[in-house]
């Protein structure tokens, strides 16, 4: 009699504990996987939603840095200030320097623009190609930040309280009505309600307000008897003096 021949091999269960150990590994691999998938996409949005504030800082960066007193008429032919937020459409209209022309084109490099806040919770830029605008006169508009609940601006006054709109109504008073509308406040404050970053604010202090100020009597060192004998003869320091500075306003606003 032959002895019997024995064969070696895996058993049924030793067969799925194998194929369960594998399936955890695989699963274990895949959850990792997935997770770091997901951390990628969601930095890559708050890399874009970042990116996307830092453009809209830099563009109201530019403008409050870049304001000039020069008033405008609209499609009504009404007059608007230099610095608006009195309007019904836009949460701030102002005018401001820096368009570049360098193909030499028949236009101003003072450029009209307006900032809103649309019902879509997005800041759009709009900009106009004229300062005084027709009735067929359209903005072209730039989304800049998505995802605002709120966009408010205030404004520093020369007595140095803050003004919730511009111009403040103590303009209306002045001896000169055409006045308030090339007056500039000191500095301008945005306020902003993000979905995501939370509420923040920025401050910009305006260098065209310091250009723009009157110089008094006092400090250019004309008395009252120079300025009764120059108003006598025609030709007084303090009268040559006025009318360079006026002439010298009318030229930058224009």
């Amino acid at each position: 009699m032959r002895p019997m021949t024995r064969h070696d091999g895996f058993t049924l269960i030793e067969v799925l504990i194998a194929i369960f150990i594998t399936a955890l590994i695989g699963l274990g691999s895949w959850q990792i996987l997935n997770d770091s998938i997901r951390i990628n996409e969601r930095t890559s949005e708050r890399l874009e939603e970042l990116a996307e504030l830092q453009r809209f800082m830099l563009f109201v960066s530019r403008d409050m840095q870049q304001l000039v007193h020069r008033s405008i008429r609209d499609e009504y032919g009404d007059l608007e200030p230099a610095l608006n937020s009195r309007n019904d459409f836009y949460k701030l209209a102002f005018s401001k320097l820096g368009w570049r022309n360098p193909l030499q084109d028949p236009r101003s490099e003072v450029q009209r623009v307006a900032y809103e806040l649309d019902q879509e919770n997005t800041v759009v830029r709009h900009y106009w190609l004229v300062l005084d605008r027709s009735q067929d006169s359209s903005p072209r508009t730039q989304k800049l930040l998505t995802n605002v609940e709120d966009l408010e601006f205030s404004f520093l006054n020369e007595s140095g309280s803050w003004e919730s709109e511009w111009p403040p109504e103590a303009e209306d008073e002045l001896a000169d009505p055409m006045q308030k509308y090339s007056v500039l406040p000191r500095a301008v404050r945005v306020e902003i309600d993000h979905s995501k970053f939370g509420k923040f604010d920025r401050l910009f202090d305006l260098v065209s307000y310091q250009a723009h100020l009157d110089v008094p009597d006092s400090e250019s060192g004309v008395t009252d008897e120079d300025d009764d004998s120059g108003s006598e003869n025609g030709t007084g320091q303090n009268g040559g003096g006025t009318t360079g500075n006026n002439q010298s306003q009318t030229g930058q606003v224009q």
